[in-house]
């Protein structure tokens, strides 16, 4: 309990300061880079229980308030989802192909190049002998994606839209709301539906904005505070390391990010140029992973978040039934020698 009001008090003040200092992604930038710079210094870091499922359901809310049903259609929804294919196919054997000339094996190049589903990966790799390289890996990626977007939005190449704060919900009924989404979420997941959190705020949130067509938002502390959440939980996964090894896996995880997001970009931009969109919100629906940033980065920049869930939702689905093929595919491999001896 210490050690999670303590991650909590810092993720606060790192949130605080970036917000007074008006940074972009304020709340999640701030809270992340304090976490984490603590944690590796050693500190005790921990979230409470169920902070993801937190940070899905208010963002599954906040989209399906907004939600809207203005996707390109039929055959532009199968050029969008091509592209999106044919981004993953190249991404996935190019960052691959550079960890295994690094010394990684296969097993680990296969899930530390996955550009996104962080939470499965990690699950995946818990059944390596060394999880840590994987976890750190692809935590650093999300967090350099996160960083480089804000410093984009700093820099003014996207504008960052206000969230409308007149037509807010009451506390109450908020809260209510995400009662409502927490049940069905749940039902979800006994379905096996991935991000079955957000799938139940966006089916809550989407109802109740067909009946009231005014356009409204949650109280106004509800988002900052699951970004806080999400922030300090991205850096908690940062453990203290030796110094070489550190900066190993920083390094790593810069050329992964770069890499994945420099393939998501030219892939967007086809497809964008190809559909007429902005070439901004296929990439945040491509972006190499951090689904719940990538959302909130589309609510805060004025693009079309259903647009950027429903890619990310496909990518994960693919992402998990290919990667657990694969693990197990890879350790039926493993096990051959033993039973011919």
């Amino acid at each position: 309990m210490r050690s999670i009001l303590l991650t909590l008090l810092l993720a606060g003040a790192g949130g605080g300061a970036a917000h007074w200092l008006g940074f972009p992604s304020d709340w999640l930038v701030g809270a992340m880079v304090l976490v984490a710079f603590c944690s590796m210094r050693g500190l005790a870091t921990r979230v409470p229980p169920h902070s993801l499922e937190l940070v899905q359901l208010v963002l599954g809310l906040s989209v399906g308030l907004r939600v809207s049903t203005e996707l390109p259609a039929g055959s532009s929804l199968l050029i969008s989802l091509g592209g999106l294919l044919l981004c993953l196919a190249t991404q996935l054997p190019l960052v691959q192909g550079l960890l295994r000339r690094l010394g990684w094996s296969r097993e680990e190049a296969m899930l530390a190049a996955s550009p996104g589903a962080l939470s499965v990966m990690a699950a995946l790799a818990s059944e390596l002998d060394n999880p840590l390289r994987v976890v750190l890996s692809q935590t650093v990626r999300v967090m350099l994606l996160i960083s480089g977007v804000t410093l984009v939005l700093w820099l003014g190449w996207v504008n960052q839209v206000p969230l409308p704060g007149e037509q807010a919900l009451s506390h109450g009924l908020s809260l209510l709301l995400l009662a409502v989404a927490l049940v069905l979420g749940r039902g979800l997941r006994r379905l096996r539906l991935p991000v079955s959190p957000l799938l139940g705020g966006m089916l809550v949130g989407g109802v109740f904005a067909g009946q009231h067509p005014q356009g409204m938002v949650l109280a106004g502390w509800m988002l900052p505070l699951s970004m806080l959440l999400l922030g300090a939980l991205l850096g908690c996964r940062i453990r203290p390391l030796p110094p070489r090894e550190l900066v190993g896996l920083l390094g790593i995880g810069l050329v992964i990010c770069l890499a994945s997001s420099l393939v998501s970009l030219l892939w967007a931009a086809l497809v964008a140029w190809q559909l007429d969109l902005s070439v901004f919100q296929v990439w945040l629906a491509y972006a190499p992973g951090g689904l719940e940033a990538m959302i909130y980065l589309a609510l805060v920049t004025g693009e079309e978040p259903s647009w950027v869930i429903f890619h990310h939702v496909v990518r994960i689905v693919l992402l998990s039934l290919g990667g657990g093929w694969l693990m197990q595919r890879y350790q039926a491999r493993a096990a051959e020698p033993e039973k011919g001896d």
